[in-house]
Parts: C-alpha cells; structure tokens; sequence
C-alpha cells in the first residue's frame, strides 16, 4: 500500500490526478488543504493550512509517506519549510512548477535543460527559486525531490485564452455577441495548451517511481497552436466569426487594471514548441486524447451544462471596448505620422 500525500489536491491540475491515484486499491490518499472543496471518494483529508507551519509539523509528526505532491507551493520561504518539514518523512517529493520559470525569449524549442529565470515574471521567478532551493536541499541532503513543469494546462470551466480576467466565459461571451477580442502580438505565437485529464495520463507514473528522484520533467500536450487559430477554433464551435485585434504584448503589459506584463509578456508572448522526450521515458509512449479543438468542444458541452457559470463581467467588457478604442487612435496617429 502506497502512502500519498497531496497538498492542495482539488485543482485544475490536481483533481483528476486524485481521481486516478484515488481508483488504485494500491493507494492510501491524503489531501491535506482546508477543506474548502470536497474530498474525493476514497480519500482522507487532512484539514489544515499549510501556511500554519507549527500546526503542520504537529499534525504530521508521527507520519511518513511515499510520495508527497505539492500542488500549491510558491514562496521561497515556504520552499525552505517544505525540505524541513519533509525530510526524512518521504521517499518522494514532488513540486509542481511551471514553465513560466523559465526564460522563452531566445529560445524556440523548450526541454528541461533550458535555464531558469523570466525577466517579465514574478510568478515565474518565485516558482524558479523554488526549484533552485529544492535542488540544493537533494545535492546537499538527499532530499527526494521531483520537479514537474507544466504548461497552460485547463479543464471544464477554463480554456487557454490570451488576454482575459478571472471569467473565461467573459471572453467567449463577446465572440457571441460578434464583438471584437484582444490577441497579444499577431496571433502567430506558437502555443500548446494541456486538458487536465491528460496531464494526469502522464503525470501518475511519476509518482513513487525510483528514477525520478533528482529530475525535472515537463508535462504538456506537444500539439502546436496559434493563438489565432484557437480564437477562430472557438468561435467555429460555437457558430461565430471570431472578430480579433492584435495589440502588441509590449503595449498590453502597461495595463493597471491586469496583471498583463505577467501573464501575456511574461509567459504566451513567445512561441515554444515542447520537448516531452523525457517524461515518454517513464510513462510511456502514451497518446494525447485530447486535442486543442476537443478540448474546446468539452468546454463548450461543459458550460452549456452549467448555465450559472455563464457570468458577465462588466469591468473587463468596458476594459477591452476602452483598450480596443484607444488602440485604434494611437493606429490612426501612427498611420497620419509614418513617413
């Protein structure tokens, strides 16, 4: 019987690996959170913040585990904590990152080799010292970490989208009302976004397998994608003519109503076509079931069920019908000037 310890657990990315590891009679889950979502069939919760450090090392004192699988570690500080709240009481610690930890902008073709560091990112370079301090903790102390980079990985109620707020819906609402949505760039970023439930395809053989100690792997669905052929995707599936402005992402990360320097300069600007040679080496040459199109027909399917999440958000509407309208005249300034 394997012992795993998941903090966090109930996310976007973490659900459906719960959901696997849970279906395995070989697994004793734990989700250690608090307690704000339900836990799933087959699992035991341990309700705590992890943020309470004094009270997680009480609670888990007398504990050990097979693998531990941190969903939700950020700080560098809390970094620190892990490897000494941990140590000696698992075989396997994994954390998952992000590629927005690393530096695209010179670079087209991403492995786990590329450097850390994003000059545009500060979710980025928290998660990358993260990486680093971990790393250390397993060079000088034999601490048993495993780094898992994805990339945009969605699911349900959340597609990859370029420029947006908290609602996605709030994007494809104005593709079916046929008014206009911003693009970063031209459109012609290369992207790969990653269903949840294929991310879980891949990330589960990680769990407790001995060669994984001390490596970096990247998850994500290699399909590569535009974003302007995933806008028009969108609003084929749902009957629309997808009408885009492209504004350069160097303008959009000026914006002091959205944290668009971070997640549009700091992460979708660059073109990235992936490199998943390393994780097929432990889970096998295994399929992406999910296609960005499908992906897109799920989400549609998905929110038609669950018409209550169809939420306006009216700060955003005006936000883009504002954003697109000075655009326009800072064009038509720029065309009178041009020599």
């Amino acid at each position: 019987m394997k012992k795993i310890l998941m903090i966090g657990g109930t996310g976007t990315i973490s659900s459906p690996i719960t959901r696997r590891l849970c279906k395995d009679p070989e697994n004793q889950v734990y989700l250690l959170n608090r307690g704000n979502k339900n836990t799933p069939e087959h699992a035991e919760s341990i309700i705590a913040d992890v943020r309470d450090t004094d009270t997680l090392h009480e609670i888990l004192k007398d504990k050990s585990f097979d693998s531990v699988i941190d969903f939700i570690l950020y700080t560098p500080e809390d970094a620190e904590e892990r490897v000494r709240l941990f140590k000696g009481k698992t075989r396997q610690y994994i954390f998952i990152s992000t590629n927005v930890a690393l530096n695209h902008e010179y670079v087209l073709e991403i492995n786990e080799d590329l450097p850390a560091g994003n000059d545009y990112s500060n979710y980025g370079n928290m998660k990358a010292q993260c990486e680093e301090i971990l790393m250390r903790a397993y060079r000088e102390e034999g601490f048993p970490v495993t780094i898992v980079r994805p990339t945009q990985t969605y699911s349900e109620n959340r597609i990859p989208l370029s420029v947006k707020p908290s609602s996605y819906w709030a994007v494809v609402s104005r593709i079916l009302r046929d008014k206009e949505v911003i693009v970063h760039g031209e459109g012609e970023g290369i992207w790969a976004g990653t269903h949840a439930e294929d991310f879980a395809r891949y990330f589960v053989p990680l769990v407790s397998h001995p060669r994984s100690i001390g490596e970096i792997y990247q998850i994500m669905n290699p399909e590569p994608y535009t974003w302007d052929m995933l806008y028009h995707t969108l609003g084929e599936i749902y009957g629309h003519t997808t009408r885009i402005v492209h504004i350069p992402a160097e303008l959009l990360s000026y914006s002091k109503q959205y944290a668009l320097g971070e997640s549009v300069r700091g992460d979708k600007h660059y073109s990235c076509l992936f490199d998943i040679h390393k994780i097929q080496e432990i889970s096998g040459d295994l399929s992406f079931t999910i296609s960005m199109r499908k992906g897109l027909e799920m989400y549609k399917e998905y929110m038609d069920e669950h018409p209550e999440l169809k939420k306006e958000d009216p700060a955003f509407e005006q936000w883009c019908d504002d954003t697109i309208a000075l655009y326009r005249k800072l064009q038509d300034e720029f065309a009178e000037e041009i020599r």
